[in-house]
């Protein structure tokens, strides 16, 4: 891996990227008002496309470009203004309520057209991390060895993690601690299970008659709230190398579970390569691979943004491949997604209600205030604003007490447009570097367990396009050490971050039984991941 500023043929070459993002070239203006922008970043690639005729200084060739203007400018910060809490952003309901809404759902999605979303590519490395971490220095770990022995035979995958040791030759791992590191290794090599290689998505997490994994969980419940007009539908986003491996696993989950591709329509689709992004050095020079070429890699959670928008449904559900509870706790986790569904029904209707109103030319400042009190959206009173304002795609976020994992939670935030807006944001979306920043940000109590239900046709029943409303500046600059070297890496505004900045946004607080990841190993001996 080297670090090259890029060359005239390789930006020729690079054309063939298609971003998204940044991508917003005026032709018309010509060559040197384009250079003489912020875009003089990296003045390597500004001389190598001052050589370059201006008919063939494509809008692919800016979008690698605007990459580099991104490292050159670095990531920008969130403003917050407040944590979103329980009733002055995060709506709360009664019992009575809530079954208003579970009620309401159920009675209309037979006649929507429903999908899950599930994003499913991430490999298993970091679950098996620690593994990896004891393997490596046992004596430094040695009392965790053995606690987590103590409770093994409880995972899904034992029996076949016994075969595989019974193949190499393994002694019982109760025999002694070396058998026990020696058990450890089979789990994660590659001439054992070689399970840190796989997705998480194949792995088996819970343990009935059989062992499901966390495809096959997703399924089963899909059945209970994403079953519209069109059956039941699920989309699982993964790695392309695994394709196969991931409709295997679904033949073998649709058969455990007594379904037919006839009650069950499952598609994939992968992040696409026109999304993947430049890598830089400490220096901001762009990587190249050991081949010469430049250097892209995917662009993060953000890139699914794409995926998410060529899918043609009213309703869509969205949820982690890793937050799958055992089927015990299902009652709880299907009365909360009718309830999301509910919420997100109910606030359309009303959002229809005024967009019927715009349609004929009025704006009711009542009906306005009726829909912005019970909600806490900030929806413009002006007539022109409030007509932009409710063509954008809708989304209810469920809310779980913040119980100190890592990752988003719920804020206003600082709106150009609005002058606030909820947010999800992740820490590193934050100035930490600023007391009042980091104090508000430390002040939520909630967290984003990423379960979501969205809208993706306007009020008048037409396809949104998606990347109409993202916050673009919420890119972010990411460092990784790849052979042996700290690099930057762009990633886009993440999915349900930036890539939503500009949604109509509602917070519902739901259960903590509703959020199971599995982060490590260990995650998979917790109570609501064992019968």
């Amino acid at each position: 891996m080297k670090a090259f500023p890029l060359n005239r043929g390789e930006m020729l070459h690079h054309r063939i990227f298609k971003f998204r993002y940044w991508g917003r070239f005026d032709h018309n203006r010509g060559k040197s008002k384009w250079l003489s922008r912020a875009y003089k970043v990296n003045r390597n690639i500004a001389l190598a496309l001052q050589s370059m005729p201006t008919e063939i200084i494509s809008a692919d060739s800016a979008r690698i470009e605007q990459q580099m203007s991104c490292f050159e400018k670095g990531a920008n910060h969130i403003k917050l203004l407040r944590a979103a809490t329980l009733k002055a952003g995060i709506q709360s309901f009664s019992s009575d309520e809530r079954q208003v809404f579970v009620d309401l759902y159920t009675s209309r999605k037979s006649n929507l057209d429903i999908v899950k979303f599930v994003p499913a590519s991430g490999a298993a490395s970091r679950m098996f991390k620690q593994i990896s971490a004891w393997i490596e220095n046992p004596t430094e770990h040695r009392k965790l060895i053995m606690n987590f022995f103590k409770e093994a035979d409880k995972l899904a995958f034992m029996e076949v993690w016994s075969e595989k040791a019974a193949e190499n030759g393994l002694n019982a791992f109760e025999l002694s601690f070396d058998d026990k590191v020696n058990w450890l290794k089979v789990l994660v090599q590659r001439e054992g299970l070689g399970l840190d290689e796989l997705p998480k998505g194949l792995i088996p997490f819970h343990k009935y008659e059989h062992s499901a994994t966390a495809v096959e969980e997703h399924i089963y419940e899909l059945m209970e709230y994403a079953n519209g007009k069109s059956g039941a539908k699920v989309h699982f986003t993964i790695s392309k190398e695994y394709e196969a491996a991931f409709k295997e696993e679904v033949a073998r989950a649709l058969e455990h579970l007594g379904f037919n591709s006839d009650q069950v329509e499952i598609s994939y689709s992968s992040q696409k390569s026109e999304t993947d992004t430049l890598s830089t050095n400490s220096k901001g020079e762009a990587l190249k691979d050991e081949n010469g070429q430049l250097l892209f890699r995917p662009g993060g959670h953000g890139a699914l943004l794409q995926n998410l928008n060529d899918l043609d449904a009213e309703i869509i559900f969205i949820k982690n491949i890793d937050n799958v509870s055992h089927r015990r706790f299902k009652d709880v986790n299907v009365e909360n997604k009718l309830l999301l569904g509910g919420v997100l029904i109910t606030l359309r209707d009303e959002l229809l209600m005024l967009h019927n109103q715009v349609s004929k030319g009025l704006v009711d400042a009542v009906s306005i205030d009726q829909v912005r009190d019970r909600w806490g959206l900030r929806i413009p009173r002006e007539y022109l604003k409030l007509k932009e304002y409710i063509k954008r795609p809708i989304r209810v976020c469920g809310m779980v007490k913040n119980q100190g994992e890592p990752g988003g939670g719920p804020f206003w935030c600082l709106d150009k447009r609005t002058g606030e807006s909820l947010q999800i944001v992740e820490q590193f979306q934050v100035d930490r570097g600023n007391m009042r920043q980091e104090m508000i940000l430390s002040s939520s109590a909630h967290f984003n367990p990423v379960d979501l239900v969205c809208c993706v046709r306007d009020l008048e029943d037409n396809k949104i396009n998606l990347n109409d409303f993202v916050d673009d500046e919420q890119y972010f600059i990411a460092e990784k050490i790849i052979d042996g070297e700290t690099v930057k890496v762009l990633e886009w505004p993440g999915l349900w971050n930036g890539a939503m900045a500009n949604w109509i946004t509602v917070f519902v607080e739901v259960p903590i039984e509703t959020f199971n990841p599995v982060k490590e190993l260990n995650d998979l001996l917790r109570p609501n991941h064992l019968g």
